[in-house]
């Protein structure tokens, strides 16, 4: 196909500053690296963490570093993205040009301490599309809220025909769900809890379930979060607002008396930590899955009997290919969560989002051609 000299983007300039441009499309050659594809983007997921970085944080490096580093200008972001190979450089990757692909959004550096030991979602080296980090200086940092993105062919997955590219867009966050169901070791016939209910929580309590969970109870401020859920028979839903956490432990008493194997904390605020401690049994593990520049007093009593206080990040090579299967055939189910919209919408999109505690959406879709 002929390829054009400009591609429309989402450029985030600075902090709450996104705006559609047009911009260079990107030249494979350019970054010294082989393997990079040239994808038409067909769909691209909005994630928990584009918001973050429109506000000024850096989700990547707070969980995968633990530090806070400063945004670059210019990200285009997006990184759940699925779409058309066009472009290749090798000859190998030649053979995915036309193939409907799902890419892993990242690409570590294998040799590393933390690559070379099993680690590699930990590398410090990584090069993330949408996150600006590890391109080194550019003009506009590679992302998938655009015509067309990069991607890596080595990890570039064909998706059935039967499975569409937005459902294949949310590939990205299953494979964290992957990991993070993994890092709360869910212990099969015990109980999880998800504090929060929005596509994280949704997605990890759906694996949970799968690796065994007895039943799932999923908290949530959002009537449509639990809605979504509620259609999906993913366990007992649970309204939290305006209830204090008394009200709420009173509620889960009943439900599980000896506390919940495994508690999925996708809020990460001080009150959520003590919530998921408080309901959590013996042996338990509680998983934060959003880290933040804040002191939290925590009582060491509240880790007896075995319990622990783990976090997550990221996935693991082999979590993206089991995700995949599991929603190819059809024992993960995601099309309940999206709601498509156009490119040109999401600078709105993102100011009202970050500026309502109604979303408005479950899952917002950018699928550029619609």
């Amino acid at each position: 196909m002929t390829l054009p000299d400009t591609i429309p983007a989402a450029v985030l300039e600075s902090p709450k500053a996104l705006s559609i441009k047009d911009i260079p499309l990107w030249r494979l050659e350019q970054y010294g690296d082989p393997d990079l594809v040239l994808v038409r983007v067909e769909a691209c997921g909005v994630c928990g963490s584009d918001f973050r970085y429109y506000l000024g944080e850096n989700p990547w490096a707070q969980h995968t570093l633990g530090r806070f580093v400063p945004n670059p200008p210019n990200i285009v972001l997006g990184h759940e993205y699925a779409g058309t190979v066009v472009a290749a450089l090798t000859a190998e990757n030649h053979g995915l040009l036309g193939r409907r692909v799902a890419p892993v959004c990242s690409k570590v550096c294998n040799a590393c301490d933390d690559c070379r030991n099993g680690r590699s979602r930990l590398c410090a080296n990584t090069v993330h599309m949408g996150h600006g980090q590890g391109w080194g200086d550019q003009d506009f940092y590679p992302g998938a809220y655009a015509q067309f993105t990069l991607a890596w062919g080595s990890t570039c997955h064909e998706i059935p025909d039967d499975l569409s590219f937005a459902e294949a867009a949310m590939m990205d966050i299953l494979a964290v769900c992957v990991h993070v169901a993994e890092t709360g070791g869910v212990q099969p016939g015990r109980p999880v809890l998800s504090i929060g209910s929005g596509p994280a929580g949704n997605g990890v309590v759906q694996v949970a379930r799968l690796l065994g969970a007895s039943k799932a109870v999923l908290l949530d401020r959002s009537d449509q979060a639990l809605s979504v859920a509620d259609r999906q028979n993913l366990g007992l839903t649970l309204n939290s607002r305006g209830l204090s956490p008394a009200e709420i432990r009173r509620r889960l008493d009943p439900i599980v008396p000896e506390g919940f194997g495994t508690v999925f904390d996708t809020v990460g605020s001080p009150e959520s930590l003590d919530l998921g401690l408080s309901v959590l049994g013996k042996g338990g593990t509680l998983v934060n899955m959003a880290v933040h520049d804040e002191e939290i007093p925590i009582n060491f009593m509240r880790l007896g009997s075995e319990r622990r206080i783990v976090t997550s990040c990221n996935f693991e090579v082999g979590d993206y290919p089991k995700a995949l299967a599991w929603l190819a055939a059809k024992r993960l189910s995601v099309k309940e969560w999206l709601t498509p919209i156009r490119l040109n919408e999401l600078p709105d999109w993102f100011e009202k989002v970050t500026s309502n505690e109604d979303k408005g959406a479950f899952k917002l879709v950018v699928e550029p051609w619609s």
